[in-house]
C-alpha cells in the first residue's frame, strides 16, 4: 500500500500545487475587493444603500453570486462571501479528485500494469482513499490558513476567527463527503471521461440543491453541499447530526467504491 500511496503522491503533486494556487488567488483577490467595497459603500451613502442594491438583483443571482441574506456590515459576512467563492475551487477540486484517483488507470494506460501487481484491488482502493485525502485535506488547510491571515486587514476580533476556524471545519468535513462521491463515481464508470464528467455534473446537481435549501431555509439533508451551511456554521457551530450524515454517507461511498472496484474491468 505504501508503495501505491506514493507513487499517487507523486503523480498528484504538481495538481495539488496548482490547486492551492488557485485557491490563494480567490482568497487574495477577495482581500483586495476589501478597501474597494469599503469606497464603495461609502460612495452610495453608506451599507443600507449596497444592502438595497444587492437586494435588487432577483434571488437566484443573489445564491449564485453567494450573497443572499449576507450582513456586508460584519467582518464574518464579508468573510461569508469570500468562502463561497473559495469553496467553488476547494470542492470542485475534492470531488475531481475523488474521481480521477479511481479512474485515471485507464487514462494513463497504465490499469493493466497495475493489475498485475501483487497487489489486491481493496489494497490499490485504500492508497488512492489515503492519497486523495492527503491531497483535498492541503488544499482545504491551505485555503482556510490564508483566509485567516486575508481577515486580519478586515477585523482583529478574536470571535470572528473563532468562527472562521468553525467553518473550516465544516468546509474539510463537505471535502471528505464530496472526495467520497468523486471516488463512486470513478468506480461506477470505466472510463476516466464518463467518471469525472459523472462526478462534476453531480457537483452541479449538489449546488443547486444547496440553493434550494438556503432559500428555504430547510432541507439541507438534500446536499452535502448544505450540510455545513456557513452562516449556520460560523454562528451554531458544527451540527453533529449532519457530522454522522457526513459519516454515514462517507461510508457508504467508500463501501460500494471497494465492491464495484473489486469487479471493474478497466477500458485501456
Amino acid at each position: 500500500m505504501g508503495t501505491i500511496f506514493a507513487k499517487e503522491l507523486r503523480r498528484t503533486r504538481f495538481g495539488l500545487i496548482i490547486w492551492s494556487a488557485v485557491a490563494g488567488l480567490v482568497i487574495l483577490f477577495g482581500i483586495l475587493e476589501y478597501p474597494a467595497l469599503t469606497q464603495l459603500t461609502a460612495s452610495m451613502g453608506g451599507l443600507g444603500a449596497m444592502e438595497k442594491a444587492i437586494s435588487a438583483i432577483p434571488v437566484p443571482g443573489q445564491l449564485i453570486f453567494g450573497v443572499y441574506n449576507v450582513n456586508l456590515s460584519s467582518a464574518i459576512g464579508y468573510y461569508i462571501v469570500m468562502y463561497y467563492w473559495a469553496g467553488l475551487v476547494v470542492f470542485t477540486h475534492a470531488m475531481y479528485t475523488g474521481a480521477s484517483i479511481i479512474s485515471k488507470e485507464s487514462r494513463d494506460k497504465t490499469a493493466e500494469y497495475l493489475f498485475t501487481k501483487p497487489y489486491k484491488r481493496g489494497t490499490i482502493v485504500w492508497a488512492k482513499v489515503f492519497a486523495a485525502l492527503v491531497n483535498i485535506l492541503t488544499v482545504g488547510i491551505v485555503t482556510l490558513a490564508l483566509s485567516m491571515l486575508g481577515m486580519l486587514p478586515v477585523t482583529s476580533d478574536a470571535g470572528v476567527y473563532a468562527q472562521i476556524l468553525a467553518t473550516g471545519a465544516g468546509m474539510l468535513f463537505t471535502q471528505c463527503v464530496l472526495m467520497a462521491l468523486g471516488l463512486l463515481c470513478g468506480a461506477v464508470f470505466k472510463t476516466y471521461r464518463s467518471g469525472v464528467f459523472a462526478a462534476m455534473a453531480l457537483l452541479v446537481i449538489c449546488y443547486c440543491l444547496m440553493f434550494v435549501a438556503q432559500y428555504n431555509s430547510a432541507f439541507y439533508f438534500l446536499s452535502p453541499m448544505a450540510f455545513f451551511e456557513i452562516t449556520s456554521v460560523a454562528f451554531h457551530g458544527l451540527n453533529a447530526l449532519y457530522v454522522l450524515l457526513s459519516a454515514a454517507v462517507i461510508a457508504v461511498c467508500l463501501y460500494f467504491t471497494l465492491s464495484l472496484y473489486k469487479r471493474k474491468v478497466m477500458v485501456v
